[in-house]
């Protein structure tokens, strides 16, 4: 199963983000630690997760956020690799 995961300048665009999605779609989206692979030297520590299927709905609804980087989040038992979409 594969998620995207929205890494964010604020928890304040995190929250907005999450707002957007949930309120578009039946896959929710969640507010979430940023992963530490996807850190890379970044201030922000939050990021919003959902699922793969809502991809058009996450790049219809950046305007206005700071968003740092866009991953797919692919998971093959307890290992998660991540790949960039942005």
């Amino acid at each position: 199963m594969s998620d995207i995961i929205i890494v964010v300048g604020s928890i304040t665009s995190a929250a907005r983000l999450a707002k957007r999605i949930n309120s578009q779609s039946l896959k929710g989206a969640q507010v979430v630690s940023t992963p530490p692979e996807l850190r890379n030297n970044m201030s922000c520590s939050y990021a919003v997760k959902t699922a793969l299927a809502n991809e058009h709905i996450v790049r219809n609804n950046l305007t206005g956020l700071n968003i740092r980087g866009i991953y797919i989040e692919e998971k093959s038992g307890k290992e998660r690799s991540y790949y960039d979409i942005s």
